[in-house]
């Protein structure tokens, strides 16, 4: 009766709504206004009512902000999953996978295997039938490819390696084979993540707020990463236009333009997405090592 009791109590919107849904719209809007609004001349919604008096004119006009915000958010987060996360997927292949991988006794060997899972991941394209939206996926990314081609030949791929020790991942074989999927192994040619995640959840309820945690950042990084993308292609059309007919829409001033106009702001919103994404990636991680590590020291009744 109390934990009902409780559960009554609790807000209608989680964390992932606000900081994920409702931060991601609240980020995004500066960015729309600049590079959407402003040099298209898209008129403002008035939010006029007949006869109504000023306290109402302001309560619609919040209510009207906050709905259209927190829908903005989600528009983002999906449309994020979409090129960002599933992008990742496609090319990277899933955390789980990059935890193994990290695990080679050397830095060298890392990055050898996460090159050949790169190009064995893409060779695999027209095989799945998954040309087109694989092709819509790296298009999307293409303002970025400098900065991916850096961290490639790099081998910048720090942000994917484990804290896992590899006796603890020992143990979380033997008890995936044991209390998850019997019969079973971990590798990086079978999907076991997902099983683990849900037995996790389940039966390690300690470890699922640290989890939840590390999802939230992992979705609000995707979404920033998104919008600094997106921002970057609006900044290189208006570099074309600038090229062909010598007006700058996002100047609000005559000053940044000529030569080069542009190039600053595009670099500095491809070098932000990159961040974002590279930060998206290590949250991503550390909720996949959370899981992983919550069955590793589990003790099953």
């Amino acid at each position: 009766m109390i934990d009902t009791i409780k559960s009554l109590g609790r807000p209608p919107f989680a964390n992932y709504d606000l900081v994920v849904y409702f931060g991601g719209g609240l980020f995004a809007l500066p960015f729309l206004y600049r590079y959407f609004i402003h040099p298209l001349g898209i008129p403002m919604p008035s939010f006029l009512l007949d006869a109504a008096p000023q306290v109402t004119l302001e309560i619609v006009r919040a209510l009207a902000i906050l709905m259209a915000v927190y829908v903005l958010g989600h528009l983002i987060a999906y449309l994020a999953s979409q090129l960002i996360e599933k992008a990742v997927d496609r090319f990277l292949g899933k955390m789980s996978t990059a935890i193994i991988i990290s695990m080679k006794s050397s830095r060298a060997e890392r990055d050898e295997e996460l090159r050949k899972m790169f190009f064995a991941r893409a060779k695999r394209i027209k095989k799945e039938n998954a040309v087109f939206p694989s092709f819509v996926r790296a298009a999307f990314h293409l303002p970025c490819a400098f900065h991916y081609a850096i961290v490639y030949w790099a081998g910048l791929f720090g942000y994917l390696d484990t804290r896992i020790p590899p006796k603890a991942f020992e143990l979380v074989k033997s008890k995936y084979e044991k209390f998850v999927v019997p019969d079973d192994t971990i590798r990086t040619d079978t999907k076991w993540y997902k099983s683990l995640e849900y037995y996790v959840i389940n039966n390690v309820p300690d470890a699922v707020p640290r989890m939840y945690n590390y999802l939230v950042m992992a979705g609000l990084f995707r979404s920033l990463s998104f919008i600094f993308l997106t921002s970057s292609w609006f900044v290189l059309i208006y570099i074309l236009v600038y090229q062909k007919w010598g007006t700058w829409p996002l100047g609000l001033t005559e000053r940044g333009t000529g030569e080069g106009a542009g190039l600053f702001e595009w670099l500095s919103l491809t070098s932000l997405s990159v961040f974002s994404l590279v930060s998206y990636l290590k949250f991503q991680r550390r909720y996949t090592e959370e899981a992983i590590m919550a069955l590793a020291f589990y003790e099953a009744q």
